[in-house]
């Protein structure tokens, strides 16, 4: 996991995993030769507390000689406007914040503090959402530059750990909410299967997870060398495949070479499930020419003996869509699980919002023409209510703190000259209600489902 002059750094929540990880890691320091800093991300979840916790972790860090960094966000806000569960809107945070403090400090190692607790919960969560191979093998304990330490260390060695140390973390209440999903299995399933079927479970979830990882580490690594015998050409957002050969290939590895081959077209493989794969090998198994597309841009198109596999959308855009508005109505927009309501009114309303809120009341005389709901494109600018200039839907997204891999799930509300609003997020000027305001537009978003972005494949 660690070589000699690696730069770490260390995620920190203020909890007992994570404080034992800082901890120990500082104590082997000199020992491994490994420079260290910390990182924390306030999400903002708990209120005070959550400030607490980030004052914590700052005063710890400083205690041990470890320089920290500390950074706030508004996860509830980008649930709301992204429709993410809380959990994952939390854990995509995260990692971006990770990654981008990682490149800031030049960082070639990530630690963060899952335990062989967290992998026997993680397995189950896979089992749970319709895992194959690759998720019953859980997390890995290298993947990039992130790095999982404590990986086999059990949580009961934990608390063994804090208590011969001294150390005092954090507690975290919300782990012992049970509307959150891994909350169940710790506290209701495995109790469950540990006094009904087996006290040793958890040890026989790890075997398991050991066993999957060898066996699909071999299998994706055996895919990868069959993808490239089977590219006959490649360019930037196009791959072409034998079909033939690729067909003569075992099913295990002819799903894997599909993923495979998706990801190097597109980066990954958000919103493409077992479902789409196994229709692509179905219709390659007819033997006959079809176009297939995937969500987020993705184009199958077999001609002969050739597969190809295109993509128009680039890498930050994962889904794409357009919507024409109804006014007044409803228009669904399936592909990110969201619903924009629009009302029409001559009656004086009140119309003043937050500036965050997922309402807007605008001047319909100033909206032209027809009002479309889109994903996010680069070049994407508006002029915020109340500011005389323009800004960048990107930097609208980076002041936001709203990860790449999400802003598609941002509706942009636009008419036939302008952007009318980033939803959620920021009101164009050019709409605003006045005093001569005659008619009015109300604009609502509201999400069918909060729903995650991890997707089963194998």
């Amino acid at each position: 996991m660690i070589e000699p002059q690696d730069t770490v750094l260390v995620a920190v929540s203020g909890g007992p995993d994570s404080i034992t990880l800082l901890h120990a890691l500082k104590t082997l320091a000199d020992e491994l030769q490994i420079s260290l800093h910390a990182a924390h991300l306030n999400h903002g979840i708990r209120g005070k507390e959550s400030d607490e916790d980030a004052e914590y972790v700052e005063l710890f860090s400083k205690n041990i000689g470890v320089p920290c960094t500390v950074e706030k966000i508004d996860v509830p806000q980008i649930r709301r406007v992204t429709g993410l569960s809380e959990e994952e809107a939390a854990r995509l945070m995260r990692y971006e914040f990770l990654e981008r403090k990682a490149d800031e400090i030049g960082a070639n190692r990530i630690a963060v503090g899952h335990t062989a607790d967290d992998q026997v919960e993680t397995v189950w969560l896979n089992l749970i959402r319709g895992a194959g191979l690759d998720g019953l093998a859980g997390m890995p304990s290298v993947r990039g530059r992130i790095i999982r330490p404590l990986i086999e260390v059990r949580r009961s060695e934990i608390e063994v750990y804090v208590e011969l140390h001294g150390l005092r973390p954090r507690v975290d209440f919300t782990n012992l909410l049970p509307s959150y999903t891994r909350n169940r299995v710790r506290l209701q399933l495995l109790p469950f299967l540990r006094r009904e079927f087996n006290p040793e479970i958890d040890e026989a979830v790890l075997r398991l997870a050991e066993l999957a990882r060898v066996d699909s580490t071999y299998l994706n690594n055996e895919a990868e060398t069959r993808l490239l015998d089977l590219i006959k050409e490649e360019q930037t957002g196009w791959l072409f495949l034998d079909a033939t050969a690729l067909m003569t290939c075992p099913e295990a590895i002819q799903r894997r070479v599909m993923r495979l081959a998706i990801i190097r077209v597109r980066g990954e493989l958000t919103n493409i499930g077992l479902i789409h794969v196994t229709k692509v090998l179905e219709l390659l198994a007819v033997g006959k020419d079809f176009v297939y597309d995937l969500p987020g841009g993705i184009h199958i198109i077999r001609r002969g003996t050739l597969l190809s596999i295109s993509s128009e959308t680039p890498k930050e855009i994962l889904v794409s869509y357009c919507r024409e508005l109804t006014v007044p109505g409803e228009t669904p927009i399936p592909e990110i699980d969201a619903v924009i309501r629009t009302k029409i009114s001559s009656e004086p309303i009140n119309f003043v919002r937050p500036p965050q809120s997922l309402e807007i009341v605008a001047d319909l005389a100033n909206v032209k023409g027809k009002l479309r709901a889109r994903n996010w494109h680069h070049g994407d600018y508006v002029r915020p209510l109340g500011m005389m200039g323009t800004k960048k839907v990107q930097d609208i997204f980076v002041d936001a703190k709203i990860p790449r891999d999400i802003r598609h799930r941002i509706p942009i509300v636009t008419d036939d000259e302008k952007i009318v609003w980033v939803a959620g997020l920021v009101m164009s000027d050019l709409v605003k209600v006045t005093a001569s305001t005659h008619e009015y537009l109300t604009l609502s978003l509201s999400h069918t489902q909060s729903c995650s972005e991890t997707h089963c494949v194998v």
